[in-house]
């Protein structure tokens, strides 16, 4: 990979920079900033090291909450292959060009994701790449790092392939990414990460000052088991399985949704419709409803609603004691965020034949971030305390043997980059959705016309055949209701 040899340019800039320590201050300045240039160009672009990804998405999220996907994706600079975003990016072009309708374009952004990441899994030399980046990271911030994928983010990369190749009639290859999606969970939860307390442990002082300031995620994300499971996914293959007559799998999957949304009542009806018609013995400890079966004149209505967008990595900025050389100094350290309480839930209205039902809550995306970033903490505040003591040691060394003048310069400049350079890393995939609701049916056979209250888009046609599944995704950001006859 590109990025290898470009470690080794770097602290060949690095090399050349401590050369110039000893010239003059005017000639030092310059040799300094043009360290800065080199740095950027040669390991990632340079926004990515000096505006926060928050900021870079900010333009995109706007257009998308307004409907415009095409727009948002143009004002998104992907990059190159090599930038440390890059495929996070490729990330969000595969969400816009899903909700702009372009299904093949999506799928395009989202294979070169998932070839990477069977490339990274195969990779010895990945490691060790990474290590020279988290050292790098010391003297920059954390966006010098490659964009890791966190479980949950590549579980939706799999769910949005899995619809992509509905929409060309790949029932089997959906089916293919939806159990690559049940893999990846299966394996996260093996490997579950030690608590945030454990891994804080044996943490120095300094991060208990930090953490006094640092705030605390909300209770409801606390109680989250783990940041990787959704129900969404799990209702999607259960859908899929239905249709292609797997019914003991898709009980399976309807059982672990309900385990993640124990008072949804329709996956409660559906675990317990399937559990009596499969005769398993305990589906009645999963659900208090009674099972109501599916005649032959009916077929099943399946409805996955998302809702709004994700809420989306912060930056704030905190002021850090660092005990060092005999004495108390204050530095200012910038942390991902997650600020405000998580969206409210709003069930989607709708209706058939003038019967009205409505979706409820299958999981909220904004939980699963929030997650995510108490995971991430640990090795967020490591990297951030080890970047103020070695630029200390970089401001020392800069001033050693320097006569006043000359040290003021050097402060200055060494103040200036500081400052510059201090940016959280907020990083994480912005156009998700926030939350996600499901609504399941059993519906006369035949043509009907289901309403959605409160969309641009106000109605479709449906078809519903004898015991199959008509699913139907919807989204109140403005794309056209998305029909499937499995």
């Amino acid at each position: 990979m590109a990025f290898v040899p470009r470690m080794f340019k770097c602290m060949l800039v690095n090399r050349q920079f401590h050369h110039f320590l000893s010239y003059k201050p005017r000639v030092f300045l310059a040799a300094f900033f043009s360290s800065i240039v080199l740095l950027g160009c040669s390991s990632a672009v340079f926004s990515d090291l000096f505006v926060s990804y928050d900021e870079q998405l900010r333009a995109s999220r706007y257009q998308l909450g307004s409907g415009k996907f095409e727009l948002a994706s143009d004002l998104l600079a992907e990059g190159k292959q090599g930038d440390n975003s890059y495929y996070l990016k490729q990330l969000e072009k595969g969400r816009m060009s899903y909700l702009a309708g372009d299904f093949e374009q999506s799928q395009a952004h989202f294979t070169t994701v998932d070839e990477q990441l069977q490339w990274l899994s195969r990779q010895a030399e990945y490691r060790l790449s990474t290590g020279l980046q988290n050292v790098s990271a010391l003297a920059t911030n954390d966006n010098f790092i490659e964009y890791h994928i966190p479980v949950y983010e590549q579980v939706m990369l799999h769910h949005y392939q899995a619809i992509n190749y509905l929409h060309s009639n790949g029932l089997e290859s959906a089916l293919i990414e939806v159990r690559r999606a049940a893999m990846i969970q299966q394996q996260a939860m093996q490997e579950a990460p030690i608590s945030l307390e454990e891994q804080l442990r044996d943490y120095t002082a300094q991060y208990d000052d930090l953490m006094q300031e640092y705030p605390q995620l909300n209770s409801k994300n606390k109680a989250l088991d783990n940041a990787f499971q959704n129900g969404l996914t799990f209702a999607l293959s259960a859908a899929l399985y239905l249709a292609a007559g797997q019914e003991d799998d898709a009980y399976i999957d309807y059982r672990k949704a309900l385990a993640l949304a124990p008072n949804n009542s329709y996956l409660q009806a559906e675990v317990a419709r399937l559990g009596k018609k499969l005769s398993m013995s305990d589906y009645k400890k999963y659900t208090p409803a009674e099972p109501v079966p599916l005649s032959k004149q009916q077929g099943l209505l399946i409805v996955l609603h998302e809702q709004s967008i994700v809420a989306a990595r912060q930056e704030a900025r905190f002021t850090l004691p660092l005990y060092n050389h005999n004495r108390w100094e204050t530095y200012t350290v910038a942390l991902p965020i997650m600020r405000g309480n998580a969206q409210v839930s709003i069930p989607q209205k709708l209706a058939v034949n003038g019967e009205r039902f409505a979706t409820e809550r299958l999981v909220q995306f904004d939980d699963l971030a929030a997650k995510q970033l108490q995971q991430d903490l640990p090795g967020i505040l490591l990297r951030q305390i080890l970047r103020v003591i070695t630029k200390d040691q970089f401001r020392r060394e800069v001033n050693k043997d320097k006569a006043d003048d000359e040290e003021n310069w050097a402060n200055a400049l060494v103040n200036i980059y500081n400052v510059a350079s201090e940016r959280a890393d907020t990083r994480s995939w912005q156009t998700l959705p926030a939350l996600a609701q499901i609504a399941v049916k059993a519906l006369p056979v035949g043509e009907h016309t289901l309403e959605f209250e409160g969309l641009i888009e106000p109605s479709t046609s449906i078809t519903l055949r004898p015991r199959r599944v008509t699913l139907v995704l919807t989204n109140d950001l403005g794309a056209p209701a998305q029909v499937f006859n499995l």
